[in-house]
């Protein structure tokens, strides 16, 4: 049977190791560990959800963003204003236009007087014009009818009325009067006010108060943890002039804090970019939780401080658990990007000046790519941000994902700045319900950027937390795709000795007709000094035997399911032997 190759990553495991001793990291498998009690210094800020759709409900300035058809009409007593649908009329309506978002819950609040006991009006959802009722997702119209009666009649009774916006971006929200012209006259005689409207989404407040920390870094051990954060070396993504790599003047902690640092690159190491004619011209950090940590549904939030300057890029992002590290994973394992699905919480373009070509130091962007093999990128700009006031170097400012099934909402600081219902988006789907893991990289210059000015080094991007939270739905989700996953079995110890060829996949398996795979690079031999250093795949596969068969004596010892712990040890005194060690799991 010809193999499909769905390239999932089950685990990826990275370890580096010094003259007989051994350091071991743990990571998730297939189904990560909920942790309980997580310790964090701060809390998941709280998103403003409840901010009202309707403009001036209590209609003062007679009606002032309100808007009238028939016998419509607006009025105060003694100051008190409202909305009126006159009596002596079979077509009266009072209205404003509101923007929604697609299949998200509203609920309408207001008062509402009927004149006469057996009167009525109609609260509706209508098109601009209020010539069609705008329908859900069940193709419902969108109305409730208000009645009077004895003990309600000639007094405000509260009204309220939930619905969804289905498929629907913006809409009216009418109160109308309407019978035949000869119809109801109850409703012909009728009068009718409106005051105190409101339409807010249905909150999900108490839903962000539970949100569980399932992770946290606040960065204060004083130097990175690597049993979450991986680096990522070299020259990597389009025509960038920074070279990234794990120096401590580059990437180091210092007083809680994460810091991302852009410095000059020696004269003699300095290179052209091998995409590009631009002169890479700069060292800078990019660390990644590649291997470490994976994430499904959840709250993935930050607080950093960003540089400044021309052609400084800081993004925050994730990228599909299963993506080929740029080739260092060998190609028939995992998936290429865009195919890995990418999720930007944040990108900024630095300007030298404000706003010069649409770059600048107070504007974020949000963005997703998505794509397949057969028609590759499928890109879509969520939103932007601009500061109303100052740049994003002068503070610490928050940016965040909140990422359900089948919809992401972003935020900078507590406020929504964009969001996506992917739910009839297949594309979308298998991209992005599905593990990522989270990237956080100081860029200088690039297809995007343009060139990057010449005073950049010293520029540092200051990260004081990466939370992830998950609320009761988004664990619910998120367990049943690890409960659905390909799962390992057969994990055991080996031994592997200079010269040989040994099977290190003997006596595992896997299920649901998928195939084992493993793939050997020298991350941990990388040398920021040279030119155009890189990180090498040094055996590609169990295909590969010469390969594995060249490599020094380490003993490779690896526990599979619920953690994962690799322990490479040399035992040659002539030459330290650094390797990334990969097991890659795809379905038939």
């Amino acid at each position: 049977m010809k193999n499909k190759k769905i390239s999932k990553v089950v685990l990826s495991i990275l370890t580096s190791m010094s003259m007989l001793s051994s350091y071991s990291a743990t990571i998730f498998a297939e189904t990560p560990s909920q942790e309980t009690g997580v310790a964090h210094e701060h809390d998941l800020i709280e998103l403003e959800r409840k901010s009202d759709l309707i403009t001036n409900g209590g209609f003062d300035n007679n009606g002032g963003s309100w808007k009238k058809t028939g016998t419509g009409t607006f009025g105060n007593d003694n100051g008190n204003y409202y909305g009126k649908l006159s009596s002596n009329s079979n077509n009266a309506a009072v209205y404003q236009v509101v923007s929604f978002k697609k299949n998200t819950d509203y609920v309408v609040k207001g008062k509402v007087k009927i004149s006469n006991a057996k009167g009525q009006v109609f609260l509706a959802v209508k098109n601009g014009q209020l010539s069609a009722g705008l329908k859900d997702n069940n193709g419902k119209t969108i109305e409730t009818t208000i009645s009077s009666s004895e003990d309600k009649a000639g007094q405000y009774q509260d009204i309220e009325f939930t619905f969804n916006s289905g498929e629907n971006t913006s809409g009216s929200i009418a109160f109308i009067k309407w019978t035949e012209e000869n119809g109801n006259q109850d409703i012909i005689q009728e009068e009718v006010w409106i005051d105190d409207v409101s339409v807010k989404e249905v909150s999900n407040a108490s839903e962000d108060d539970q949100y569980e920390m399932v992770w946290a870094d606040d960065f204060n051990k004083g130097q990175l943890d690597t049993s979450n954060w991986d680096y990522e070396l070299g020259s990597i993504r389009g025509v960038e002039q920074e070279h990234y790599v794990n120096d401590p003047e580059n990437v180091y902690v210092k007083d809680g804090q994460l810091v991302l640092q852009v410095t000059n690159r020696d004269k003699e190491d300095q290179y052209k970019n091998p995409r590009g004619n631009r002169q890479v011209i700069y060292n800078s950090g990019s660390i990644r939780t590649h291997g470490k940590r994976e994430f499904l549904y959840g709250r993935i939030e930050m607080k950093a401080k960003l540089p400044k300057g021309k052609g400084a890029f800081p993004a925050f992002w994730t990228l599909g658990s299963d993506f080929t590290l740029d080739g260092r994973i060998s190609s028939e394992q995992g998936a290429s990007w865009p195919v890995c699905g990418e999720i930007d919480i944040m990108e900024m373009i630095g300007a030298e000046n404000e706003d010069l070509n649409g770059k600048s130091n107070k504007k974020v962007y949000q963005t997703l790519h998505a794509g397949s093999a057969a028609d590759v990128d499928h890109s879509k700009s969520i939103s932007t941000y601009t500061l109303p006031k100052g740049l994003f170097n002068d503070d610490y400012h928050i940016f965040g994902l909140n990422w359900s099934k089948n919809k992401m909402e972003f935020y900078v600081d507590n406020k929504i700045v964009g969001s996506i219902d992917y739910s009839n988006n297949e594309e979308y789907k298998r991209c992005f319900n599905r593990p990522q893991y989270i990237q956080m990289n100081l860029a200088t210059g690039g297809n995007w950027a343009g060139d990057a000015g010449d005073n950049l080094a010293g520029q540092k991007y200051e990260i004081d937390y990466v939370y992830y939270g998950q609320n009761a739905q988004q664990k619910a989700d998120s367990k049943e795709y690890y409960e659905n996953a390909i799962k390992i079995n057969g994990e055991h110890d080996v031994t592997m000795t200079e010269g040989e060829t040994p099977n290190l996949l003997e006596g595992v398996t896997s299920d649901q007709d998928s195939i084992l795979d493993y793939s050997i690079d020298n991350e941990y031999s990388f040398k920021s000094k040279g030119g155009l250093t890189s990180v090498d795949l040094v055996c590609s596969g169990k295909n590969d035997k010469q390969s594995l068969k060249k490599l020094k004596r380490v003993n490779i010892t690896y526990t599979i399911q619920l953690e994962v712990v690799l322990i490479l040890q040399n035992h040659q005194q002539e030459e330290q032997l650094y390797l990334l060690f990969y097991l890659m799991v795809n379905k038939i």
